[in-house]
């Protein structure tokens, strides 16, 4: 696992939130292994890095585990420019399994980069996420007719400081999973994902 100074960490947050006209949006993008969008499919020109694909959209977070036969309760926030979910906020997110810790991470968007940050600088004690095939959190978004279809996510390893990598994410087009299965994390956390959009209407014309 990584383990960055809290320095290089919150350096790196502030230089990136500050490049990227401090956090942003999305827009157009359930359930623990989703099928990801054939890119095959879309044009290439159709994409565009000045397009805030989730700008007004409805946005849902859930906490999921793939050992328990339910989710917990539901976060829903319009999507803006910076703090989507607050540490507190996301805290009440309690895991459907009775072991599981409920860490207080803020979520935000930044519009300019078009990227996801899950900030767990206001986490008080750190702890492990446990052990199965899904744990972590869900983000659902309800598409408006000027958002776009979210392509691809991908782990920012120049700015992250958990152990977490492409292959612990699943999308499609208005859905992200984030797993966390067995990540240690403490206030030093910092998960910065990278969203891909096409400019194209997820509503028919």
């Amino acid at each position: 696992m990584k383990t960055k100074s809290n320095l290089v960490v919150s350096t790196r947050l502030s230089y990136a939130l500050l490049v990227g006209t401090v956090l942003g949006l999305l827009t157009g993008c359930g359930d623990a292994h989703v099928f990801k969008t054939d890119t095959g499919h879309v044009d290439p020109s159709s994409i565009s890095s000045g397009h805030a694909c989730f700008d007004g959209s409805t946005i849902k977070l859930v906490r999921y585990s793939s050992a328990c036969a339910r989710t917990s309760e539901s976060l829903v926030a319009q999507v803006h420019e910076g703090k989507v979910f607050s540490a507190d906020e996301v805290r009440t997110l309690s895991s459907p399994c009775a072991d599981g810790p409920a860490p207080g991470i803020e979520v935000l968007f930044d519009m300019d980069s078009h990227s996801l940050f899950l900030d767990f600088s206001q986490v008080t004690h750190g702890d492990r996420f446990p052990k199965a095939d899904f744990e972590g959190y869900m983000f659902d978004v309800v598409l408006e007719e000027a958002n776009g279809l979210l392509l691809a996510v991908t782990v920012d390893q120049e700015v992250s400081s958990l152990d977490v990598d492409g292959g612990d994410l699943e999308w499609d087009r208005s859905h992200i999973e984030v797993n966390f299965e067995g990540v240690a994390y403490d206030h030093q956390g910092l998960l910065k994902l990278d969203l891909q959009f096409a400019r194209v209407s997820p509503l028919p014309q």
